[in-house]
This record gives structure tokens, C-alpha cells and sequence, in this order.
């Protein structure tokens, strides 16, 4: 696999755990504190977080989806 996709994987990956968790656990605790600026502030934190994870295993090479084997 290219370096780029582990990247992809890591960045896809991270992006969608952390904006669900953090979206789930928000309308779980309190639904008031629920308003646009909680959105932008989740998918920015998020956003730089999947890049920093993302640029580390693009060195890296971790992968997460073990191929299937084909016999």
C-alpha cells in the first residue's frame, strides 16, 4: 500500500471516531449546550487531529483493516 493511503485510512478513520463520540456524548449529557459554534469547534478539533494522526502514519505504516487473504 502507498503511504498516502495510510493516510487516507488514519485520517478517515480518526475524523469520524472523534466527531461521533463527541456528538453523542453531547446530545446524551445536555441538549441546550447544543449549538453551531460546539459543531465548528468538534469538526475543527477533529480536522487537525486526523491530520496530525494521519501525517504520523503516513511514516508510520500502521494499518488498522487487516487485508483479507485471499487463497
Amino acid at each position: 500500500m502507498k503511504p498516502i493511503d495510510y493516510f487516507k485510512k488514519t485520517f478517515v478513520i480518526v475524523f469520524v471516531f472523534i466527531v461521533v463520540s463527541k456528538l453523542v456524548f453531547q446530545l446524551i449529557d445536555d441538549m441546550d449546550k447544543f449549538t453551531i459554534n460546539f459543531v465548528i469547534k468538534i469538526i475543527a478539533v477533529a480536522f487537525i487531529t486526523a491530520l496530525v494522526m494521519g501525517g504520523m502514519n503516513y511514516f508510520a505504516k500502521v494499518g488498522f483493516i487487516p487485508k483479507a487473504k485471499q487463497e
